[in-house]
């Protein structure tokens, strides 16, 4: 894929694939507004001076480095365009890294640490690398030969051997996910603490009472972390959530109750602004 063809894979939005990979090197100004995506992403980082920005934390990228960003996590990143950057990016849907063996294993298990550490960034002990890197190199090969004979189960078994070893590393490697990222201590709270409580009454006085800062502070401070308002960033995960239990089968009018809306015209107008159609109309 060039590297048009990549721009405006990006500018979509969306995933048709169960994966994708590129790898990138661009020497060029970049700016990216803080936004997510309904699919999951991985960037192993080469080179550059980059700044990750995931959920109100920031991380200052180094060469081998892996950032790992799950559906809906709001993100963004800082390049310096005075010097190349090179990275390799993954996109993965929510179906492919859903898929278990029959021991109940699953590809989605780095994401899950990620959430459940609260850091989305990974640095491995070097020994780790040249498999994973080597399965990168193995994809990018089988790319560029896209009409050979059984192009796609050579792509797909690449990817499922690189797959396989990130979990691998991440389980074995507890310590690898980064815990230097620069934050404020209270917005990655109240992050925190909306993601557990959505379907609970939530609003700036409440939060603001509730972790000891002025509503006002909170208020700048929450938008220059993220990028978003208070208000605002509770209705988008609020109604991702919803999309997510629309999809998994329970009926819009239960999902808008169970995610903290209190009447459904104003949860169907959020949703069809936020996702692009009504959520009757999703399934």
């Amino acid at each position: 894929m060039n590297e048009k063809e990549q721009e405006q894979y990006e500018k979509t939005g969306y995933l048709t694939e169960p994966f994708r990979a590129f790898h990138i090197r661009d020497h060029r100004k970049m700016e990216f507004a803080f936004h997510y995506h309904d699919f999951y992403k991985i960037i192993y980082f080469v080179e550059g001076k980059v700044v990750y920005q995931i959920e109100g934390k920031s991380y200052r990228l180094k060469p081998h480095d892996f950032v790992l960003v799950g559906a809906n996590v709001i993100h963004r990143a800082q390049i310096d365009e005075t010097v190349p950057y090179e990275r390799y990016i993954i996109y993965l849907s929510e179906d492919f890294l859903s898929q278990k063996t029959v021991s109940g294993e699953s590809l989605k298990r780095c994401f899950e640490e990620a959430q459940k550490s609260q850091n989305r960034v990974l640095h491995f002990v070097p020994e780790s690398y040249e498999d994973m890197v080597g399965c990168l190199l193995k994809m990018r090969k089988v790319e560029q030969q896209k009409y050979v004979p059984y192009h796609d189960f050579l792509l797909q078994s690449a990817f499922l051997e690189f797959m396989v070893l990130l979990n691998r590393n991440v389980i074995q490697q507890p310590k690898a996910f980064i815990e230097t990222a620069v934050y404020h201590e209270k917005v990655v709270d109240v992050i925190a603490y909306i993601q557990e409580h959505l379907a609970e009454e939530i609003n700036i006085d409440i939060l603001a009472e509730k972790f000891y800062i002025s509503k006002y502070y909170l208020m700048r401070q929450f938008r220059q972390a993220t990028g978003y308002s208070v208000h605002q960033y509770l209705n988008e995960k609020r109604i991702q959530a919803a999309r997510q239990m629309i999809l998994s089968g329970m009926p819009p009018s239960t999902a808008c109750y169970e995610c903290g809306f209190k009447d459904y015209s104003t949860f169907a107008r959020r949703f069809k602004e936020i996702v692009g159609t009504a959520p009757s109309r999703l399934r």
